[in-house]
């Protein structure tokens, strides 16, 4: 079994459609929940029944702080833009990539919390905590394989679904 690295999986903002990196990041871990009511029927004999009703998702941002301003050169995302983003409540389209596109994960977020840490003699790190927007959408599609090879891949594992075109 292959294991993917971190380094493998990459965050993107996307901004009038061109993919944009959040640069130096350290992790981008992506967190799911789902809210559930109790139930109770004549099966369950006395034990607790659940049934999910509605789903939310975070996402975590944890990097070093590099320059980001349009005159440093760097065409990415860091500390300060994504700081603007959130004083200014703006809904954002994100992306992530993982083994070069073979895996793609995007939605809608805002930024719900960002902050700073700093300690004499070492580079300034972040942290930002994207809040999800609506459901966020799987891209079966893989990179380099014919539609027929996505159908076989899929069918095989079980997959009913291909990307946005149910």
């Amino acid at each position: 079994m292959d294991g993917i690295k971190g380094i493998e999986n990459l965050f993107y903002i996307v901004i009038d459609g061109e993919d944009i990196p959040v640069g130096c990041l350290t992790g981008s871990p992506m967190s799911e929940d789902v809210q559930t009511i109790e139930t109770t029927t004549r099966e369950n004999e006395g034990w607790i029944t659940e049934l999910p009703t509605n789903q939310s998702y975070t996402i975590q941002l944890d990097g070093l702080m590099v320059k980001d301003d349009e005159d440093s050169g760097n065409t990415i995302f860091s500390y300060r833009r994504l700081r603007q983003i959130k004083r200014n409540k703006e809904l954002i389209t994100w992306k992530r990539k993982t083994l070069n596109g073979y895996y793609i994960d995007s939605g809608k977020a805002h930024i719900t919390n960002i902050s700073d840490a700093e300690t004499a003699g070492e580079f300034i790190t972040f942290s930002a905590t994207l809040k999800g927007f609506g459901r966020p959408e799987e891209d079966f599609i893989r990179k380099g394989l014919g539609i027929e090879e996505i159908l076989i891949t899929n069918n095989e594992k079980g997959i009913s679904r291909y990307g946005n075109t149910n």
